[in-house]
């Protein structure tokens, strides 16, 4: 019973991470992608802080300097959150929710499959089967026809008949940079979520969570000076309710895999999510939920989420 609450959880987690992410890219677009990151980061760094203010023993300051002074590189994963979150941001606007989700986990499991050869940051050390190669190949053909069933809805050409989906889908390259950007996150993500959860370890959960949220809002600033030509001014104009929730979601999602990776395993808590935010990707993309391209669940899209979930299955062995 408390392995199927378990991963009962990290399934939500799965389903409301693929929420948030859609619902960032719809931010993005109505007030700007860096305005969106600083709004997601801002709102999640206080909801963590007051949450290890509430609920967690707070080491004290030279507790945490000891920490950090021991093993500096439990920071590199604040540092470089910003930065996977524009990426995924943006790729999510381009290419939508389930190709994002697929190419994004993909990267993860290819990464983990050597960080669990190696028993990365003191993880369980799991040696490489020929099942878990075959799941990487999986996971690509997995990813390949989820590219190829991208079709927005509603487009055709002059004949009548819609243009061939792998123009559509491979030959933008748009398309295909976001892919190959969101598939290089993927493999650093899954490192960083392995160092994130040993600060877990450490110093506690949401202290963990704080610390991997926080640093993305001084940064943010300068990547605003850096990435546009006069700067970008960081306030906001309007607000809207469902502003709040990414923040509030990806607290949820980090702080419960800080928890939950101890207990069940990186390769479970990676399928589980993986499997769920797949197909909630699914639906998401299916009806344009908060202005994503539409593309219909065709017979193609399933195939493609079957083949992503026997390429995480294959690669527990």
């Amino acid at each position: 019973m408390t392995s199927f609450v378990l991963f009962g959880l990290a399934a939500l987690l799965g389903t409301g991470s693929s929420f948030s992410a859609a619902i960032n890219g719809l931010i993005g677009r109505e007030i700007g992608l860096l305005k969106a990151t600083f709004l997601f980061l801002s709102l999640g760094t206080a909801f963590s802080a007051l949450l290890v203010y509430g609920l967690e023993d707070q080491l004290g300051l030279a507790d945490l300097a000891s920490i950090f002074t021991h093993r500096p590189y439990l920071l590199t994963p604040g540092l470089i959150n910003s930065v996977f979150i524009i990426i995924i941001i943006r790729a999510t606007a381009i290419v939508g929710t389930t190709l994002t989700t697929a190419c994004l986990f993909s990267g993860q499991m290819l990464i983990s499959l050597w960080l669990d050869h190696v028993g990365f940051a003191g993880l369980r050390v799991i040696a490489m089967t020929p099942a878990r190669i075959a799941a990487v190949g999986v996971l690509l053909v997995g990813v390949t026809l989820l590219s190829l069933s991208r079709q927005p809805s509603g487009s055709s050409g002059a004949s009548g008949h819609a243009p061939s989906v792998p123009e559509k889908a491979l030959r933008k390259p748009g398309n295909l940079y976001a892919i190959l950007a969101v598939l290089m996150v993927g493999g650093l993500l899954s490192a960083a979520n392995s160092l994130n959860a040993a600060l877990g370890k450490a110093a506690g959960v949401f202290t963990a969570t704080l610390f991997f949220l926080g640093p993305g809002v001084l940064l943010l600033p300068i990547f605003s000076i850096v990435l546009t030509p006069s700067g970008q001014n960081l306030s906001l104009k309007s607000w809207r309710p469902i502003y709040f929730i990414p923040g509030i979601l990806n607290v949820v999602s980090i702080a419960g895999s800080v928890f939950l990776i101890p207990i069940i395993g990186v390769q479970a808590m990676v399928s589980t999510v993986f499997t769920a935010k797949v197909f909630t990707g699914l639906f998401l993309d299916g009806f344009g939920w908060f202005g994503l391209p539409r593309s219909p669940i065709t017979g193609l899209r399933l195939m493609a989420a079957l083949m992503l979930s026997l390429g995480v299955f294959l690669s527990s062995f």
